[in-house]
């Protein structure tokens, strides 16, 4: 059984873990937006050349674009799926405390909460 100064902290943790994994998911939105139109130039890029039967010298530059532009849209899935991985712990907790749940790390926290998380 936790504690009530335990169960506390566990939730501030995971309030704080929240509200970090949201402020990167809005500030990576706009990246994940470019990466989709990346993605798009650089596949149909890919796909014109495919079809035209050769891979001119500005292949490589589709391929950075489709790889660059999936990474943005990755961490803009990774933010959201960690956000909403914190609102089902909080809830969780919230309804019933006495129940196994786990810290939710998030970068930044220690130096932007303090050490005391």
């Amino acid at each position: 059984m936790r504690s009530v100064a335990e169960t506390v902290q566990l939730d501030l943790s995971l309030r704080q873990s929240r509200t970090i994994y949201r402020t990167l998911a809005i500030l990576f939105f706009l990246g994940a937006i470019a990466g989709v139109f990346w993605v798009w130039a650089g596949v149909s890029a890919l796909w014109q050349s495919i079809a035209q039967g050769y891979f001119p010298a500005g292949t490589l530059g589709s391929a950075i674009r489709i790889t660059v532009g999936g990474v943005f849209i990755g961490v803009e899935y990774v933010c959201i799926a960690q956000s909403m991985e914190a609102t089902r712990r909080l809830n969780l907790l919230l309804e019933d405390p006495s129940k196994t749940v786990r810290k939710m790390p998030a970068p930044f926290q220690t130096s932007l909460f303090g050490p005391y998380h």
